[in-house]
């Protein structure tokens, strides 16, 4: 299995050789930028697992570089000298998966990438998820009311019903489509029984109160 990528970019070259260096350390492959621009064409072209963006560089600042990482699926975090609220805010609203502030440790750089390379990941699944499931549910009535129904018995959201659906299919090597009409057709089986259960029980009790004699009221003594 290869190393993760991990992009640095920043333009104060005592700050990206230490960042290179921890991550080189950490295990993780490293490309290099000097600056925005750099950094913009590297990611593009590359396609790292993760860059570290500081958000003060020369001819393009890390904002800018970060719209055209987010446009490209690409995750980041942010690096910055400065910690104000505005700051971490505007790298928060732009996609950033940390907000790091230097000068920083390796103790604490290593941690901040790795569960960002962890969030990354789980990104990404959601995002194929997402795809797979809304192109099984426009090509599949079955799937789509299996998901409805997992959705409501089960409480899971669209995709964790999808998923449930999809693992399932794997463990018996089928085809999704086969086993949600497979799990639909029960489903309505269920439903056609309960619902003939329900009228047979209505009709009986309907019977009953039919058959029963009606009341009389006490006897009335005549003289």
């Amino acid at each position: 299995m290869n190393a993760p990528l991990i992009l640095v970019a920043d333009d104060n070259p005592e700050d990206l050789d230490l960042l290179t260096l921890a991550m080189q350390a950490a295990g993780f492959d490293v490309l290099q930028a000097h600056n925005g621009d750099e950094a913009e064409k590297l990611a593009l072209e590359h396609h790292p697992d993760l860059t570290i963006l500081d958000l003060r560089m020369p001819l393009k600042d890390g904002f800018e570089v970060a719209a055209s990482l987010r446009n490209a699926g690409l995750p980041f975090i942010s690096l910055s000298s400065y910690g104000e609220e505005e700051m971490v805010e505007r790298a928060t609203d732009a996609g950033s998966l940390a907000y790091l502030v230097k000068p920083l440790e390796a103790d604490q750089l290593v941690p901040a990438v790795q569960a960002a390379l962890r969030r990354a990941d789980d990104m990404r699944h959601m995002k194929e998820s997402m795809e797979q499931m809304d192109k099984a549910l426009s090509q599949s009535r079955e799937i789509s009311m299996v998901v409805g129904i997992l959705m409501e018995r089960c409480g899971f959201t669209a995709i964790q019903a999808f998923d449930a659906m999809r693992d399932e299919a794997r463990s018996q090597r089928r085809k999704i489509a086969d086993v949600a009409r497979e799990y639909f057709n029960a489903a309505e089986a269920l439903h056609g029984m309960t619902r003939n259960i329900a009228e047979r029980a209505r009709e009986k009790a309907q019977r009953s109160q039919t058959k029963r004699p009606p009341k009389r009221g006490p006897a009335r003594i005549i003289s």
